[in-house]
């Protein structure tokens, strides 16, 4: 019988998903939302522990995909450490600010936005672990580009196939964790990702810290935490390929079975008939379509084809660029501007600072990651933005008064603990919630693409901030702080009026918080038991005809 053809939701599907639909279909409405209300209750009456077999290999699994956000945090802090040791500096003829110490920076995320064009395709055609695949084996050839490198046209080259690279890690590690996280505790284990932000920018930075004081003067002494970015990359490569493809990837692509397996290995405790994985399973066979416009490449309609896509693309857009145009990327690339402003200019005293600062920022965190289940995504976004420009607006004052009066010791120290207290905060609460909350707002077929687009408009933001940061600091100083005073208030209203709450939900049950008139009000709604009707479609508003 045809489709009703009311939604793209009642689209044809591939022959062994229709079977299963036929197989799981019911007769009448009321046995729909019988069943419904069933399975819901089943779900929330089942026990969850995250110490199980179960549980443990999903660590396993994370840890691997995990390793893509260590890339990145490692350039992030290896930039602003060589930025910040004599040797790079005089090696390039390069300064702390300018116009070419920020090319520099924003050569990386120029790469990752030529990268964009491609990292969803490749993600929606080949699968989540190709993705991360591929990106690892680009980041691998960048890094024998920049190592070596004799001349600045060629240090610049391999920023970009850097940059290049990481953008596809960035796209697919970020939808592969939160298409298989655990759903109790999908909040902790996504945030987790971007968290791992930090343990690159430790290492980047104190392999910096440590070959600057032990090989000073030495041209290795910048070559070797180059070099060192063939670590991570390598696991990454070696391993990603081992991983299982995520379950709504394999929806989405008729292997119902497969899907099946994966979510009863980690998600119900090898048990294919555990109530989470039949929930599972039925959210994503009513969600998710065999012809949506993830099947062709150049389609980027269904980012923005509907109210509720456009309403999601709010979410995805502003994320992207709030997450680095808060202030936050003066911190890793820029620290040593910023010390130096205060009147810290010792480079050991540089680099020891930035080398700390991640460590600490990391533990914010980690804590911020298990927040995420707990307050909730938007009690942390708005806190933790507002205190960022309380911070700023203290970084200003102390800042000045160290620079009017060298000698005010006092000034400097303050500059320095609130550059860290700002690191804490932010990490605290938008850390964990960058990577995730965009993956979170986008349904499966159109994460990768939509993934790629918040990607997009991140490196974009990031290479304004990069390129500009550097002529701002040698223009105005100090002054350049109190742009991100006001910026992050702009930042919190806009959160506020328009970003929903995505906690205690699965992924396909956010459709109906977007669906709604009024996504922030639907989703400060408790979820209940016609949350999951809804999604199931058990009013049949949506079914397709078999």
């Amino acid at each position: 019988m045809a489709s009703t053809g009311d939604d793209k939701m009642a689209a044809p599907l591939g022959d062994e998903k229709q079977k299963h639909m036929q197989a799981d279909s019911m007769p009448e409405k009321h046995d729909d939302a019988g069943q419904a209300v069933a399975l819901a209750e089943d779900v929330a009456a089942a026990q969850y522990s995250p110490w199980t077999p179960s549980m443990w290999r999903l660590y396993a699994v994370l840890a691997c995909a995990y390793l893509c956000g260590c890339l990145n945090g490692y350039d992030g802090s290896l930039m602003g450490g060589l930025n910040g040791m004599d040797s790079y500096r005089d090696y390039f003829g390069t300064q702390v600010d300018g116009s070419d110490t920020g090319l520099t920076f924003a050569m990386y995320n120029i790469g990752g936005i030529a990268a964009t064009a491609f990292t969803g395709p490749v993600n929606d055609w080949f699968g989540r672990r190709w993705g991360m695949f591929v990106g690892a084996a680009i980041i691998i050839i960048g890094t024998g580009v920049q190592a070596p490198a004799e001349t600045g046209q060629r240090f610049l080259a391999g920023r970009f196939i850097l940059g290049f690279g990481v953008s596809f890690c960035c796209v697919s590690a970020p939808c592969y964790v939160s298409e298989i996280a655990h759903p109790v505790w999908r909040g902790t284990l996504t945030g987790l990702y971007n968290c791992t932000w930090y343990i690159g920018a430790i290492l980047a930075s104190w392999v910096t810290y440590a070959v600057a004081e032990t090989m000073k003067g030495s041209l290795e002494a910048w070559r070797i935490p180059v070099w060192c970015q063939l670590i991570t990359s390598g696991f990454v490569l070696i391993f990603s390929l081992l991983l299982p493809e995520s379950p709504r990837w394999l929806m989405a692509n008729d292997k119902y079975e497969e899907a099946q397996r994966v979510l009863a290995k980690y998600h119900g405790e090898g048990n294919p008939d555990h109530p989470l994985v039949h929930l599972q399973l039925k959210e994503m066979t009513m969600q998710i379509t065999q012809d949506g416009s993830d099947k062709r490449w150049w389609d980027y309609s269904g980012l923005f084809n509907t109210r509720a896509h456009r309403r999601r693309m709010i979410c995805v857009l502003g994320m992207g660029v709030f997450g680095q145009a808060s202030g936050n990327s003066l911190s890793s690339y820029y620290m040593a501007a910023m010390l130096h402003t205060a009147g810290i200019k010792e480079q050991g005293r540089v680099l020891a600072f930035n080398a700390t600062n991640p460590m600490v920022s990391f533990i914010g965190a980690v804590f911020g990651a298990r927040m995420t289940d707990v307050v909730g995504r938007r009690p942390l976004l708005l806190s933790t933005i507002v205190f960022a420009s309380v911070c700023f607006a203290i970084i200003t004052g102390t800042t000045k008064l160290a620079t009017e009066d060298p000698s005010n010791s006092a000034a400097g120290n303050a500059t320095v603990a609130f550059i860290f207290i700002f690191g804490v905060v932010f990490s605290f609460g938008w850390t964990p919630l960058q990577s995730m909350y965009i993956a979170e707002t986008l349904p499966t077929e159109t994460r990768a693409k939509g993934t790629a687009v918040g990607s997009l408009a991140s490196a974009c933001a990031s290479t304004v901030l990069q390129y500009s940061a550097g002529p701002a600091f040698k223009s105005i100083s100090y002054y350049y702080y109190i742009v991100f005073v006001f910026w992050d208030l702009f930042e919190g209203a806009i959160i506020y009026f328009f970003w929903p709450e995505t906690k205690d939900r699965t992924l396909e049950e956010l459709e109906e918080v977007f669906q709604a008139p009024n996504p922030v009000k639907k989703s400060l709604e408790k979820r209940d038991t016609h949350t999951v009707l809804n999604t199931l479609n058990a009013n049949n508003d949506k079914m397709m005809s078999v």
